[in-house]
């Protein structure tokens, strides 16, 4: 992983780096000067130590570095060669050559330099790109992954209405002919508190039957779709309005967050939305239990618009996530499992989609999405 330096570091990086090439060829300049009497073997190897800092700056400053340190050099050592008397026409032609490779030297090594730092940065985009059609691919792949599971629920959900559709209606006239037995036979043994006492439980479990039946029916033969245009906050507020008798019974507080996603206005079927505002919160109220704050927000996301519900419940097992939405599974000891499949179908027919995690603290987040149209 490479460590990317503030500006402020890099030009001290850079400032010191000069500082140490030029005080480097003031060293051997002055040797070289300093020591004129010295025979010239001596200074031919000198000279040789000032590939150093030409190599040195093309390394680090490019092509462009090492040009102008093989000129400052051929600048600096040019009056010693011309004044050197110990010097023969050999030793002068060696000095010559000398000085020509050190400036060829420096061109050479920032040149090779100048083409690794380009792979190098070619590489780097390279090595982006990859990445990021990684992170893509891993997202498609997701998203297919969605796509999938929430096409093999839908055939699940139309199966299964087809085959409830027909066993509700099977199983409702019966029932209302026992339910009207039985409230005969109450007004019949009035004064009998067993039989009215047994008479009462009968009536209840009729009644819980005839709730199946019905959450059956609307899940098998959903109603056509009556879309109206409709702000958010005002759909909300109509849907609240039919649970405060709920929420008071249970002593929980519902918590609304107001915002602009609340006059935002989407095209829906007020009834059934109204319907799954109820089940979301229905089920938040089951699952809290009594007491507490239930949160209800507008949410806005890409293409989509609609609202959360936060409740403080005990949240939903890990095994038990991937189910929640198949008819009849249920985790309450008298649900009938069917709550957030017709929520899942009436969403589906809008073109909407539910998404519910388990809140880092504690409780579930459950969002409602609707397309912007």
């Amino acid at each position: 992983m490479l460590k990317h330096e503030s500006p402020d570091q890099n030009q001290a990086r850079i400032l010191f780096d000069l500082i140490a090439i030029g005080l480097v060829m003031a060293i051997l300049t002055a040797v070289h000067y300093t020591n004129y009497h010295y025979e010239m073997n001596y200074h031919i190897l000198l000279q040789f130590a000032y590939y150093l800092p030409v190599i040195y700056a093309a390394m680090r400053f490019g092509p462009a570095g090492g040009i102008l340190s093989g000129l400052v050099i051929t600048l600096l050592i040019l009056p010693f060669m011309t004044h050197f008397h110990a010097m023969n026409p050999s030793a002068i032609y060696t000095q010559w050559v000398e000085i020509g490779l050190i400036n060829v030297i420096g061109w050479l090594t920032g040149f090779l330099t100048g083409q690794e730092r380009r792979a190098k940065r070619k590489y780097q985009i390279a090595l982006t790109v990859q990445k990021e059609l990684v992170e893509k691919l891993k997202k498609e792949g997701l998203e297919r992954e969605r796509l999938e599971e929430e096409i093999r629920q839908t055939e699940r959900l139309t199966a299964l209405g087809h085959m409830s559709s027909g066993l509700a209606h099977e199983i409702r006239n019966p029932l209302g002919i026992m339910k009207v037995s039985i409230q005969l036979l109450a007004q019949d043994k009035v004064g009998d508190g067993v039989v009215s006492e047994y008479c009462r439980v009968l009536l209840e479990e009729c009644e819980r039957l005839n709730r199946l039946v019905s959450d059956f029916l609307s899940f098998a033969r959903p109603k056509e779709l009556a879309r109206k245009r409709m702000s958010l906050g005002k759909l909300l507020d109509e849907g609240v309005n039919l649970l405060n008798p709920a929420l008071r019974q249970h002593g929980i507080v519902l918590k609304q967050v107001r915002g602009q996603v609340d006059k935002q206005e989407v095209e829906f079927d007020p009834d059934q939305m109204k319907q799954v505002i109820l089940n979301i919160i229905l089920n938040a109220i089951d699952a809290q239990g009594e007491g507490g704050v239930i949160q209800l927000e507008g949410v806005n996301r890409e293409g989509f618009v609609g609202f959360a519900v936060s409740d403080e419940g005990p949240g939903i097992s890990p095994d038990a996530m991937p189910y929640i939405y198949d008819p009849f599974f249920t985790t309450k000891e008298k649900g009938t499992g069917l709550g957030l499949s017709v929520v899942h179908r009436i969403l589906d027919l809008h073109g909407g989609k539910i998404v519910a995690a388990n809140r880092r603290e504690r409780g579930v987040r459950v969002e409602i999405l609707l397309p912007l149209s």
